[in-house]
């Protein structure tokens, strides 16, 4: 198997591991009583409890991280993340929080953090060292061809558990006219995006929905991968003309933006995570989701992006694309290790070409 195809499978695998640590965390009652709620200043380790969330976004990356290195040592270096991985106890101690040669070991290290609570640390470090099948993906297809990648000139990006708030509260919303979700477990992704370092341009995505369905009081998942480079690529998602008219938005965009939209007949929905909005745009369920803020950061946006990209569709600057209309649209990019990590220009996530033509016409007036 070609270096292309072999760090894309242990991205799929590593996701649906992340998949499983943040089920695992919602239905163990000892992990979801860490999970929601909030300790009062007298308690034993206050720090830590207000702080589990953190450690199960920190512990899913550093999962990621271990396992790409595990493959591609070589990589285990450029990966990038939203949280740092130390952590202080209520000691005052100062651990780094990662994945050890054995289960009894990084259980062992989480129950430092976790003010000696082995039975939950092990819990969390069993999900941890987990062997993960390929067959146990949920994936609408298989990997369809044999693909190489220069494995030196990449960058990796990871938001390990998007829409947190969504995450801990669950509660759903559904929009009725368009079926799309609005709040709640649905809006819920671990996102994985590679990129090149010589051009910023992200090639290989990983999407997982950890929350998809829920049988029998378990929830199951489903996951979406896309590949391109130099206009070769594939994706797990079937290609779909699509003109539906429906736009999704933050719950803080603009009012004017959305009088334009809305005067020009689009539907608009506001909707939680922008790894699931921009799912719902790769999906075809919306023609775009847009926003006008810097709200949105490097972790949330590259692994949607090639996902897009696979489909020949993007994700440009909002703000260039107002500001020049007329001029190349500009690709939200990726530098290595930078320390611009905002998207300060705003974004559209578009599937069809044609839908920013039409959104030129709108939103440049």
């Amino acid at each position: 198997m070609k270096d292309g195809s072999r760090l894309l499978s242990i991205l799929l695998k590593a996701s649906e591991k992340a998949a499983n640590i943040a089920r695992a965390c919602r239905h163990n009652d000892a992990l979801f009583k860490l999970l929601v709620q909030e300790k009062s200043e007298e308690e034993k380790n206050p720090r830590f409890f207000q702080d589990f969330k953190t450690l199960a976004d920190v512990l899913i990356q550093e999962t990621i991280k271990h396992d790409i290195g595990l493959e591609f040592p070589e990589l285990a270096k450029v990966v990038q993340g939203e949280e740092t991985n130390t952590f202080s106890n209520a000691m005052g101690e100062s651990i780094v929080v990662e994945v050890c040669p054995t289960v009894e070991e990084t259980t062992k290290l989480l129950a430092k953090v976790m003010g000696s609570d082995i039975a939950t640390a092990e819990l969390l470090a069993t999900e941890v060292h987990k062997d993960v099948q390929f067959l146990d993906i949920p994936m609408v297809v298989e990997l369809p061809f044999d693909f190489d990648i220069d494995i030196y000139d990449l960058g990796i990006w990871i938001d390990p558990i998007d829409s947190t708030a969504d995450y801990i509260n669950g509660s759903e919303k559904i929009d009725e006219v368009t079926g799309v979700h609005m709040s709640g477990l649905r809006c819920v992704t671990v996102l994985i995006g590679v990129f090149l370092k010589s051009t910023g341009i992200p090639i290989v995505g990983v999407i997982n929905q950890p929350f998809y369905t829920n049988v029998d009081l378990r929830w199951k998942g489903n996951c979406y991968w896309g590949f391109m480079e130099k206009d070769v690529g594939t994706c797990s998602i079937v290609k779909e003309t699509t003109n539906k008219k429906i736009i999704v938005l933050s719950r803080v965009e603009d009012e004017n933006v959305k009088s334009k939209l809305l005067g020009a007949g689009f539907t608009l929905v506001e909707a939680a995570g922008a790894g699931y909005k921009i799912l719902s745009v790769a999906l075809g369920q919306v023609d775009a989701y847009i926003l006008s803020k810097g709200s949105t950061y490097k972790w949330d946006t590259c692994g949607p992006q090639a996902l897009l990209r696979s489909l020949h569709g993007g994700i440009i600057e909002f703000q260039s694309f107002i500001s020049n209309p007329d001029s190349d649209y500009m690709d939200v990019k990726y530098l290595p290790m930078s320390t611009n990590l905002s998207n300060s220009n705003g974004l559209i996530a578009y599937r069809n070409f044609e839908t920013l033509q039409t959104l030129k016409s709108i939103l440049c007036k």
